[in-house]
């Protein structure tokens, strides 16, 4: 057999397998870029408010290091999508439900709430406070003395 063709096949089976998971995967990494992005907000306003309490290496800015955790996450996420993909095409789940989506929107409910912690963390409006009482409290994680 030529190689070519081998390739060609395993590259094509790869393609046929993980091209019902991309649109999850897109929604989940939409939803893990938008908390990375409230959290950095939320570490900006922290940083305004709290400057004496802040560490002044990373106050309100992109940190490597978190964005390594970002990406991380990402992956980690693929890999559940890729697993409950390959659950869904080998087991037959009970009651048609599809452990692919089950799985997005667990990821997408977890990331949700993870926004709405970074939004209603140190903000003075009428939800956040509401909001506070059901939520974790972000703010104290970026402060310097913990």
């Amino acid at each position: 057999m030529n190689a070519r063709y081998i390739a060609a096949t395993v590259g094509a089976l790869l393609w046929n397998f993980t091209l019902p998971v991309l649109p999850y995967a897109a929604l989940c990494t939409a939803m893990v870029l938008a908390d990375s992005v409230t959290a950095w907000s939320l570490s900006r306003r922290v940083a305004r408010r709290y400057p004496a309490s802040v560490s002044r290496a990373g106050a309100g800015k992109i940190q490597s290091r978190r964005m390594a955790r970002t990406l991380s996450t990402l992956g980690k996420v693929y890999a559940l999508l890729v697993l409950a993909a390959a659950t869904d095409a080998v087991l037959e789940p009970p009651f048609d439900i599809s452990v692919l989506k089950l799985s997005a929107g667990a990821v997408c409910f977890w990331q949700v709430i993870s926004v709405l912690e970074n939004e209603s963390s140190c903000s003075d409006a009428s939800w956040a406070r509401i909001a506070r009482r059901f939520l974790i409290d972000k703010a104290r994680r970026h402060l310097f003395n913990r």
